[in-house]
């Protein structure tokens, strides 16, 4: 009896220990598996259609006139301070097109019969071309070149002749505002270079506006006349540099 009062322990302990295992996880099973973030890809401007615009600063040098007065009278070689703003699309940052403005508030002229320095101011709109280069295309050296407008603002002196009551004329030194503008070309290129969106930009650069042979001496101020005159073939060189961004 007592015998099978013990088989009969041994069966329901057995039992009871089997259920228990079944429900309690074993250290062999697979935790379920957690997503993995992806990461998103960052665009980069560097080789995608992008803008650039610049603001800079520099000189003026190496310029030269037909006009006569001036390569008497004055020495054209002097550097001046210009300054002004540039900005460009890039197809796939390569090629694309810019507009360039340039101000310089007293362009070097030693002409007598300018009052003070002529401002000389520049609009452009060129063809630009560039060669991305570094891991990121963080240097892009360029090339660029079209066409618009050269201006010359001043003041001169001219001569003014009256006549009296004698009637002996007396000849007397006046000023006229002089003020005209000529269609002109220019060429040059650089380097930008750029530490994200933000970088700098150096670029030399020559200027050139076309001849003037049909300035109208008669109905036309004095003033305008010599401007024409002096713009007419003007030439110089302008060397800049500035910062730079890109987006």
């Amino acid at each position: 009896m007592r015998l099978a009062d013990f088989a009969f322990a041994a069966v329901v302990v057995a039992g009871l220990s089997g259920t228990a295992m079944a429900q309690t996880p074993t250290s062999t099973q697979t935790p379920a598996t957690q997503p993995v973030p992806v990461a998103v890809p960052t665009t980069s401007t560097a080789n995608a259609n992008h803008w650039v615009a610049s603001a800079f600063v520099g000189t003026n040098f190496g310029s030269g006139s037909r006009d006569t007065l001036l390569d008497v009278f004055g020495d054209n070689n002097r550097t001046s301070i210009n300054f002004g703003g540039e900005t460009a699309y890039l197809w796939r940052g390569r090629v694309g097109a810019e507009g360039l403005v340039d101000f310089a508030p007293s362009f070097s002229m030693d002409s007598l019969l300018f009052q003070d320095n002529p401002t000389v101011n520049t609009y452009m709109l060129n063809v630009i071309g560039a060669v991305p280069r570094g891991g990121e295309n963080n240097y892009l050296p360029y090339v660029s070149g079209g066409f618009g407008a050269v201006q010359l603002r001043s003041t001169i002196f001219t001569l003014a002749t009256a006549a009296v009551v004698n009637p002996t004329p007396i000849t007397t030194i006046q000023t006229a505002t002089a003020d005209g503008s000529r269609f002109g070309a220019n060429i040059g290129g650089g380097v930008m270079g750029f530490s994200g969106a933000w970088g700098f930009r150096g670029d030399i650069r020559y200027y050139r506006s076309t001849i003037n042979n049909n300035i109208d001496l008669i109905n036309d101020t004095p003033g305008n006349i010599f401007a024409q005159e002096v713009l007419s073939g003007f030439s110089f060189w302008k060397a800049n540099v500035g910062v730079a961004f890109r987006w």
